[in-house]
């Protein structure tokens, strides 16, 4: 044998003895981790994986471990033992398998889309009400019943805002609603490969069910039917509610035709003569028609508009029209 041959046959499984060594230990892991009993069949995103899923003391809580060249993502939800789990963790160091740990889901959590009126449906995990004394340095439960909920962050849920009100559960029949007092997008995310994973933590407080407005079939509270959207028609979008505030930096406002945004479109503000002036198009110096894929709507800093209403409409040539009203608040 040649010394060409050799070193080929050296470097088969690596050209190190640290790649050697990674490659071994991901070879074995694959030949001997179906053996165990905490080698398990799990689902993510609707894709089938396999998992070495590892038991302690807090039941409600698992250490994961990915099979070599698998992976998952903080935030997901983990389908396993007829049950859903969160992904709360994932470590870095990944080279063999991923390490993650995941928490068990207790609530499925509905709320409509502020502008389309779809409903959301996220699984979540909800801890118990716990509240810090700082007189006394006691840990006590309050009888206002406020929780903290953890939930997948993903487009919808980062709509989710204070003074939102979800249904949780129902006790002896009655529902029992909740009011958002506290949306943390920042603490749990993370990034990795230049994109942003996790999940998205609020607080709630218990509110009043209201029989008129809240829909305990379905869940949601505050609800409206959904609009019937037709096909081909164009339809404005926006995050939050149709609200400007007045001085701020203004609200993007964009048109969607069959879920795909379209710069086909004319935008016009409509409103009464005293506003004129002080509503406007901020991307179209201070006019009220600009065409265009999105509109940026603001106001001057005058607080007399609080509670005004201006008419925006879009046009397309081929897509027809649609009509919302703004609301100017003061900030």
């Amino acid at each position: 044998m040649n010394y060409g041959s050799y070193i080929s046959i050296l470097t088969t499984h690596g050209h190190t003895k640290r790649d050697r060594v990674i490659n071994k230990s991901k070879h074995d892991t694959n030949m001997l981790a179906p053996d165990s009993p905490a080698y398990k069949q799990v689902e993510i995103d609707g894709v089938q994986h396999n998992m070495v899923i590892i038991s302690s003391t807090v039941t409600n809580q698992k250490i994961v471990h990915s099979m070599p060249g698998d992976d998952f993502e903080i935030g997901q939800i983990m389908v396993w033992s007829e049950s859903h789990w969160l992904i709360t963790e994932r470590d870095a160091d990944d080279e063999i398998t991923v390490r993650g740990k995941i928490e068990l889901c207790n609530r499925s959590i509905q709320w409509q889309n502020d502008e389309t009126k779809e409903i959301v449906s996220r699984w979540g995990v909800v801890d118990k009400p716990y509240f810090s004394n700082l007189s006394e340095n006691n840990v006590m439960t309050l009888s206002s019943r406020e929780f903290r909920i953890k939930i997948p962050y993903d487009e919808e849920s980062s709509l989710l805002d204070i003074g939102k009100r979800l249904m949780l559960e129902e006790i002896n029949g009655r529902p029992k609603t909740y009011r958002v007092t506290c949306v943390d997008a920042m603490t749990e995310r993370y990034d990795r490969d230049n994109e942003q994973t996790g999940f998205l933590t609020i607080n709630v407080e218990q509110d009043q069910y209201d029989p008129l407005t809240d829909n305990q079939e379905n869940m949601i509270c505050d609800y409206e039917p959904p609009h019937d959207i037709e096909e081909g028609a164009v339809r404005i979008v926006f995050e939050g509610d149709p609200r400007v505030r007045i001085g701020g930096r203004g609200k993007v406002f964009k048109a969607v035709v069959d879920n795909e945004y379209t710069d086909d479109c004319t935008w016009t503000l409509t409103m009464d003569d005293a506003l004129a002036g002080k509503v406007y198009f901020d991307n179209a110096s201070r006019s009220v028609s600009y065409a265009g894929a999105f509109c940026r709507v603001r106001t001057d800093g005058d607080v007399s508009m609080n509670g005004s209403r201006v008419t925006l409409t879009v046009n397309t040539t081929s897509s027809g029209s649609d009509v919302i009203e703004v609301e100017v608040v003061d900030s």
